[in-house]
């Protein structure tokens, strides 16, 4: 199933509050809007392992299924900032082939992983 398959998901963040994951205008990147905050995801290409520590958030999609998402902090990554700051093109897709220089702790090593896919 690939990212565009996952059109809409419910699931909980913390305090139990459900949430709906939709897809960002960004391919591979997802979001969850709350009023004017919004929370920007990648799809967990390794379901079940963190990276750097991140929130995860499982979701049931309309097919029943469960995806793992990762928090992508705009706060340690320059590249999720310019995704939250709007912006217009990142250049990186699922299927993409990505050269990264300078993975340090992999706060956007990893989810331009999660995006780009195997």
């Amino acid at each position: 199933m690939g990212a565009r398959s996952v059109i809409k998901g419910r699931g909980r963040m913390e305090g139990g509050n459900k949430v709906i994951v939709t897809p960002h205008r960004h391919a591979g990147v997802f979001m969850i809007a709350k009023g004017r905050d919004c929370t920007i995801l990648t799809k967990n290409l390794l379901p079940g392992k963190a990276v750097y520590n991140e929130e995860r958030l499982s979701v049931q999609n309309e097919y029943g299924t469960e995806v793992e998402y990762r928090v992508w902090d705009p706060f340690r990554s320059d590249l999720a900032a310019a995704v939250i700051g709007g912006a217009d093109n990142i250049s990186i897709k699922p299927g993409a082939k990505v050269l990264y220089l300078g993975a340090a702790s992999g706060t956007t090593v990893s989810p331009v992983s999660d995006i780009a896919g195997p």
